[in-house]
């Protein structure tokens, strides 16, 4: 494994947010290598020994290393490291500065796609994080497509960085007139559907889901818009069980798409 970059001297030269910075990239190093095969006990022995001395400088507590030498135990031991030491920047963890998935004793689930024509509209969405999560829900649930009105696409960095690869799989339409693009879409069969608590909803499991399907989820502050609220042919709701009346808009995608896919497969 690489040594670490710094002396003493030069290393206690940086801020703290710094030296926090230039241990997790030297931790992340190794944690590459530990993810790519089986580390010997000499190296394990040497990371430590680096790493306690990396910390006596710092002035925090020494590293307790794993009792046993598995490499699962390290990878878990290594990553929790890594993001102890981003707490100490006192800046919240992002969900691009996780770690990407090990998969370990995993059962393999085949590719099994569904025939269905169902797509996602999205009306004056905002958060990147959103939709990068909904652009993964799409292409995990057998979508076809994302229609973007208003709403930033896959073409930013930070939806990418949230939809984990599935933006590669998953078409977008981008429009500035949603709600007529969605009655050019109802004259080629489809139903348009909006996920709003309004007076008239049915609860999602009491609609009648079709093959040719579009489902508008509406902005993150006040909903569907009123124009495009006007071009829905039904609107459907998420009965709720606790004191919150609502989910984040990217899990009631998810409870709405994966029940839209079991339903038409079965």
């Amino acid at each position: 494994m690489d040594t670490f970059g710094f002396t003493k001297k030069k290393f206690l030269s940086q801020s703290y947010e710094n030296r926090q910075r230039h241990i997790i990239k030297w931790l992340s190093s190794f944690y590459q290598i530990l993810t790519a095969n089986r580390v010997s006990q000499k190296t394990l022995i040497f990371f430590t020994e680096q790493y306690n001395q990396i910390l006596s400088w710092t002035e925090m507590e020494p590293f307790s290393r794993p009792e046993s030498n598995t490499t699962r135990l390290w990878i878990e031991t290594v990553s929790d490291q890594i993001h102890f030491h981003r707490t100490c920047t006192g800046k919240p963890i992002r969900d691009y500065d996780l770690l990407g998935k090990i998969q370990t004793m995993d059962s393999k689930i085949p590719y099994d796609p569904i025939d269905i024509n169902c797509h996602i509209a999205l009306d004056g969405m905002r958060s990147l994080f959103n939709i990068g999560s909904i652009f993964r829900t799409c292409e995990a649930a057998g979508f076809n497509s994302i229609i973007l009105g208003n709403t930033p696409g896959k073409e930013h960095p930070n939806v990418q960085k949230t939809a984990m690869g599935a933006h590669k799989w998953i078409d977008q339409i981008k429009t500035d007139d949603l709600a007529q693009t969605l009655l050019d879409k109802r004259e080629e069969g489809f139903q348009i559907i909006g996920v709003e608590t309004v007076e008239g909803s049915l609860a999602f499991k009491d609609i009648s889901w079709q093959k040719k399907t579009i489902v508008v989820f509406g902005n993150e502050e006040y909903g569907i818009s009123s124009h495009v609220m006007a071009v829905c042919d039904q609107f459907a709701n998420i009965p709720m069980f606790g004191r919150k009346n609502s989910l984040n808009v990217a899990n009631a995608v998810s409870v709405i798409c994966f029940h839209i896919a079991g339903h038409l497969r079965i």
